[in-house]
Order: structure tokens, then C-alpha cells, then sequence
């Protein structure tokens, strides 16, 4: 859920920079898919709205991690080749599930540490439109395919401030946009949390990596999450243990996701 006092578009910002939503492209970027030229463009329908904006102490909020300082609306993935739109992919529908904010947010500025709630609202919002634009689209290989074609999107938060998303592009077996699954449920968007994601990319066989400490949040089970990228497809296993005085204890279930 979207904290109210974080989603609105900021006076403060629109004073200071009154050309911010002048173009409703927010990012486009040009790549090889399987050999042919292509443009990716992130296009907004309509000008966005401020979310977990530079000017409001919700920004500092654990649900506003990784999405300060955003812009918040209905966004599109557009692909070409040349100048002919090939495809659109709606972002929406991935941002309803797994503490998704509902409505795609996208990340305008990087939020340091060093920044602080106490700084003046506008020297903070000039030396963070200073640091240019947060890149969205970083492609990557994160199925192993030897095609750098797919990009982490980050579509919510879990407590505190885990940032959790979604990988998109396209692949070999699959040739339209679409968000990655795994090998038992390719047609569903596997939501892993970053760190995840980033195991998974830089890993050469199996990584099992963290989600959820014993004690984490009042946890009473200790969850690791299995991944292995084999070129087609991503199995991922969800292993549970039972936690003793805040420690890993026996193993209670390996589950395929």
C-alpha cells in the first residue's frame, strides 16, 4: 500500500525544475536481441506523479526503499526495431502482487546514505537531480543464456525496506517481453528480492541465498531461497527451517517455486 502523504506531485519540485514531466519518455536505451538492432524505451501514458518524493519524510520510510526519489503513473515498455514499434508491454500488472505499490513507481534520482530528512527540502532536491537520472533498465544476463537482454524491476518493498521485483526482458524459448518464471511455472512471474536476482546473475551453478533470518521481523522460520540458471530456464526452491532461540534448526521443507 502507498503511503498517502508519499504519492502526490510535489510544489516544491515543480518550482524548482517546472520542465520535469516534459517528455513522457523516461528512459530508452538501445541493445542486440539475438542480432538484430533494437531501442527499449520506458514511455509514461501520461505525466507521472511525485512518489516517496526528495521533499517528503516518507522518502526516508522503509516502503520507499529503492523507489526514492520516484515518479509514480502507468507506465509502458515499448520495443523497436528502427522505427516501428514491434511491441508494448504494460508494467502495471506487475506491481499488484508481493507488496507491489499497486501502480508502477520508477526511481527518478538515486537516495544516498548521506542524505538527510533535516537537510532543506530544496538544496536536497537540487543536488539529487545533480546526480542524473537512476538507470531502470540495467541489462544483464540473469538466465545464463549468453544474451543480455532482461532487466531487474523493482515492484515492492518487504519489511524493512527489502527491495523485491521482478526480472523482464526476452529470451531464446521465448521471444516476446514478458517477466521471467521459473522452470515450473514459466507463464508466472517469478518475484524474488534483489540480492536474490543478483546471486542468480553472478553465479556458476546452484546459489542459495537468504530471505528471511530466524528472529527477522518476529520470524520463527529461516528461509532460504535456491536458484540455478541453466541458459533455459531458472529452478528455484524455497527451503524452510525451524529457528531455536533465534538459530536455524531442522530443515522442514523444500519446495520448488
Amino acid at each position: 500500500m502507498v503511503p498517502k502523504a508519499a504519492r502526490y506531485l510535489s510544489p516544491i519540485l515543480l518550482l524548482i525544475f517546472p520542465a520535469l514531466s516534459a517528455s513522457l519518455v523516461r528512459e530508452e536505451k538501445a541493445l542486440d536481441v539475438g542480432g538484430a538492432a533494437e531501442t527499449w524505451k520506458l514511455e509514461w501514458k501520461q505525466s507521472p506523479v511525485a512518489a516517496c518524493a526528495v521533499d517528503n519524510a516518507d522518502a526516508f520510510t522503509c516502503p520507499c526503499a529503492g523507489f526514492a526519489y520516484g515518479e509514480q503513473g502507468h507506465v509502458n515498455l515499448i520495443r523497436m526495431r528502427g522505427d516501428r514499434v514491434i511491441e508494448r508491454l504494460a508494467l502495471a500488472p506487475f506491481f499488484t502482487r508481493d507488496g507491489g505499490w499497486g501502480e508502477p513507481i520508477l526511481q527518478q534520482w538515486p537516495r544516498l546514505p548521506e542524505d538527510n530528512i533535516t537537510v532543506d527540502a530544496r538544496d536536497l532536491a537540487k543536488r539529487a537531480q545533480a546526480r542524473g537520472l537512476a538507470t531502470v533498465m540495467d541489462f544483464v544476463d540473469y538466465d545464463h543464456d549468453g544474451q543480455s537482454a532482461e532487466f531487474f524491476l523493482q515492484t515492492g518493498t518487504r519489511p524493512c525496506g527489502k527491495q523485491v521485483g521482478v526480472v523482464i526482458g526476452v529470451s531464446p524459448g521465448r521471444d516476446k517481453l514478458h517477466a521471467f518464471g521459473s522452470a515450473l511455472h514459466p507463464g508466472r512471474p517469478l518475484y524474488l528480492q534483489k540480492q536474490q536476482w543478483d546471486a542468480l546473475r553472478t553465479s556458476a551453478g546452484p546459489v542459495k541465498v537468504l530471505d528471511r533470518a530466524c528472529g527477522d521481523q518476529g520470524s520463527i522460520k529461516e528461509i532460504e531461497i535456491e536458484l540455478e540458471a541453466t541458459g533455459s530456464a531458472i529452478r528455484a526452491f524455497r527451503i524452510e527451517y525451524g529457528c531455536t532461540e533465534k538459530r536455524r534448526g531442522k530443515l522442514l521443507v523444500r519446495k520448488q517455486l
